[in-house]
């Protein structure tokens, strides 16, 4: 327990200095990745993966476009799926249940709006208030163009549940998309007895570019009057809205705080592989220290990412879950539907902002620090001996969440009196510590 809180330490102190580089330090979550892919009734892939943390320590599960039938061995639909505009799955642990309505053979929407033959559904954020669960779902309907990509976004609606039943009550139609043309719902956040609503909003109607705004309302009631962040002061004149970061978002991102900050993750706009985190004082900004965080990789042909989000209620040993979506050739999908599934890794906090460290860690002597070549390393790592480890008997390798990924006896690897040869080829890419004796090193494997 001792070895694997310094060689988190190790880490904590190290990881700034790497991002300098331009290299992301996200790790996929392989526990996440399997439970999202577990039977759970019905849902078998889509998109948005918004997650709400109800009070009872369950986690609703949002998508938009979803998948409903059975996955063959081979990850190809089995005959007979269907696909409907938005669905949920309730986690409680890792008990999983899909909710939809019609039947499994004939599914319909999990929330449906008035118009259902012209118009529907994708979710936002939500939370509960007074015994409801209110979450913002927005209203999209079809456009002339190009398939796939021929709708417009209408209004947004607080759809009201019961709680913690999760059944319909009714829905209500929010007025300011009409009056600034902010899209509210990305993250609903409760904080100092106000309830911060967070949109985004392109430049111009010329130009795909979204920029964060924020409006409040106190807490308990999301009927109330809002108000609006004008860049100074808040108002109720919804008009005077002003983005509150020059950084763009995606079309969806998420806000949480952490510790005496907050933090934005969203991802690079127009489909980009670049996810970001920002942090803040204050919910409404300054927003500053832009980082890098995970670069998605591309494992399919034609696949595309977007619309990263974070779902702090996971944080386990100093990190942050997130997932993102992916994507690719619809019908594709029908032969692979990992195409279309989300994807979840985990960044360590330290990585977003320095300040965000753990209680567990402990100071690092500088003097212990292994001298390494080449870093990054290629198919092999050769160490300098440390002169006080001369009868050194192991070399061990640790990835970022501290497990063993390697183990090297000194009969196993190549050395001579000055440095050991330690194989690194079969290391997928990522971040890494070497341990020799009382000695640590980190480096990179590309």
């Amino acid at each position: 327990m001792l070895l694997n809180r310094f060689i988190f330490s190790i880490l904590a102190l190290f990881f700034s200095a790497l991002w300098i580089q331009g290299n992301s330090q996200g790790i996929p979550d392989t526990a996440f990745n399997q439970l999202i892919r577990v039977q759970n009734g019905g849902w078998i892939a889509g998109d948005a993966t918004f997650s709400i943390h109800l009070p009872d320590n369950r986690t609703l599960w949002l998508f938009g476009d979803s998948f409903i039938g059975t996955v063959n061995e081979d990850s190809s639909l089995a005959p007979g799926a269907s696909m409907i505009r938005n669905c949920a799955i309730v986690q409680q642990d890792e008990i999983m249940f899909t909710l939809y309505n019609g039947t499994f053979g004939e599914p319909e929407d999990f929330v449906s709006t008035n118009y259902p033959d012209s118009t529907w559904f994708w979710p936002e954020h939500g939370m509960v208030e007074n015994d409801t669960l209110k979450i913002i779902f927005s209203e999209f309907g079809k456009t002339d163009g190009t398939p796939g990509w021929n709708f417009e976004y209408l209004n947004a609606w607080i759809i009201y549940l019961s709680y913690p039943g999760l059944e319909y009550i009714n829905q209500v139609k929010l007025p300011y998309f009409e009056e600034n043309g902010v899209m509210y719902g990305d993250r609903l956040l409760e904080h100092d007895g106000y309830t911060y609503i967070f949109g985004r909003k392109p430049v111009s109607p010329d130009y795909n570019i979204p920029m964060p705004h924020i409006a409040r309302v106190p807490s308990g009631d999301l009927l109330s009057e809002w108000e609006f962040y004008d860049g100074n002061y808040w108002t109720s004149n919804s008009s005077s809205s002003k983005k509150i970061s020059d950084q763009p978002v995606s079309q969806q991102y998420g806000v949480f705080k952490y510790q005496d900050k907050f933090v934005m993750i969203t991802q690079e706009i127009w489909l980009g592989r670049h996810i970001y985190s920002m942090v803040s004082n204050q919910p409404y900004g300054p927003w500053s220290n832009l980082e890098v965080i995970y670069i998605t990789p591309l494992p399919f042909e034609d696949m595309f990412t977007y619309n990263a989000y974070p779902h702090s209620q996971f944080n386990d040993n100093n990190e942050l879950l997130v997932s993102y979506n992916s994507n690719g050739n619809f019908f594709e999908i029908f032969n692979n539907i990992e195409l279309y599934r989300p994807r979840f890794f985990r960044i360590p906090y330290s990585t977003i902002h320095p300040s965000f460290t753990s209680s567990d860690i402990i100071e690092q002597d500088e003097r212990s620090e292994l001298t390494l070549y080449p870093n990054p390393s290629d198919n092999s790592l050769y160490v300098r001996i440390p002169d006080t480890e001369a009868a050194f008997e192991e070399v061990v390798l640790y990835n970022t969440r501290s497990e063993k990924v390697g183990v090297f006896t000194i009969s196993g690897i190549s050395y001579n009196d000055n440095y050991i040869k330690v194989p690194t080829e079969s290391l997928a890419a990522g971040f890494y510590i070497i341990n020799i004796g009382n000695r640590f090193g980190r480096f990179i494997h590309k």
